[in-house]
């Protein structure tokens, strides 16, 4: 078993990340352009590992260094000689930070500990595994283990022929608003989606991502909105599709979905606010779009994210408990 350190912002890309990356079912967040792009834009030195087995890529893990800040803001792209391992997909809290081709394996995730810290020095003596299910924490290195309940992943399966039968199985005042607000934005705003790269531009895209980002920051562990470049990459990959709402070409509201074949994801939603020339209620109106596109696209169902719980748990979707895991090392 052997492992291979990588610092997307100056490694070139593997020659087989491609074909490792689709074999284990990984799309849109792991192409190697976006961590490319994220790790430029990140608060913290990103190191990617890619493990592997008789040197077949099997496997691989993304961990953000977290060192101590004298001031909030201020971040650094150096490697620091102590902190804290943070093991998180890049860009996407409802993705794990670490995967296999085939099944988990808990010697690989033990080598891959080790070898990080032998990587870094002894100062690195912990790490936080984020958004692990409760089947997942026996598989952790480490006989100590902290664990820190974490709001819930909502994942909303969609086995139904039609929107109707979506409607049908939600509480009836629920889904007479929805259907009301649906069809007078659908006659006040220009409302599509589909294919990212044809109904959004990077730097809208920011702008109302930034403001959405900020206003659910947290005091006391800011995260930085994406920065453009990683959308630009995003929203130009192929990979990705928009739900927009304009008026007049003004872009009042957006969605982004990390396209898959089963599973597409929620990344993110940004609005304007009504005192800015927003309308309200376009977030609920937004499920309803959304659920309509991937029903009609075939898709097994629709990844919500995480936040807003009781409102997704109404909307039908399932509430998935996770956990980050903190490991001494």
């Amino acid at each position: 078993m052997s492992l291979e350190f990588l610092d997307p912002r100056h490694d070139p890309e593997p020659a087989d990340w491609e074909e490792l990356r689709l074999a284990a079912g990984q799309w849109v967040t792991w192409r190697y352009d976006l961590l490319r792009a994220y790790a430029w834009g990140a608060q913290a030195p990103v190191v990617l590992a890619i493990l592997r087995r008789d040197g077949k890529a099997v496997g691989a893990a993304s961990a953000s260094l977290r060192t101590p800040r004298l001031r909030r803001g201020v971040y650094t792209a150096a490697r620091g000689p102590a902190g804290v391992l943070d093991v998180h997909a890049p860009g996407n809290r409802s993705q794990k930070g670490w995967w296999f081709r085939d099944e988990p394996d808990p010697g690989l995730l033990r080598a891959y500990a080790r070898g990080l810290r032998r990587e870094l020095g002894p100062g690195w003596r912990s790490m936080v595994w984020r958004e692990v299910s409760a089947d997942e924490r026996a598989l952790l290195p480490g006989p100590v283990k902290v664990n820190l309940p974490t709001a819930p992943l909502a994942k909303l399966a969609l086995p139904w022929p039609g929107l109707d039968d979506w409607y049908a199985r939600l509480d009836p005042r629920r889904r007479d608003s929805l259907r009301r607000r649906a069809r007078t934005f659908s006659t006040e705003l220009t409302v599509r989606i589909g294919p990212a790269a044809e109904l959004v531009g990077a730097e809208e895209a920011a702008r109302l991502r930034a403001e959405n980002d900020l206003k659910h920051r947290s005091r006391f562990l800011p995260v930085a909105p994406l920065p453009l470049p990683y959308l630009e990459a995003l929203i130009g990959g192929g990979e990705s599709v928009a739900l927009t709402y304009r008026h007049k070409r003004r872009l009042l509201g957006l969605s982004l979905i990390l396209d898959h074949p089963a599973w597409p994801i929620c990344l993110s939603w940004g609005a304007l606010p009504p005192e800015s020339g927003g309308r309200k209620h376009l977030y609920f109106d937004g499920y309803v779009r959304m659920v309509e596109w991937a029903i009609g696209a075939g898709k097994r169902g629709l990844v919500l994210g995480k936040g807003q719980a009781e409102v997704k748990s109404g909307l039908g979707a399932e509430l998935v408990p996770s956990s980050a895991v903190a490991v001494p090392l």
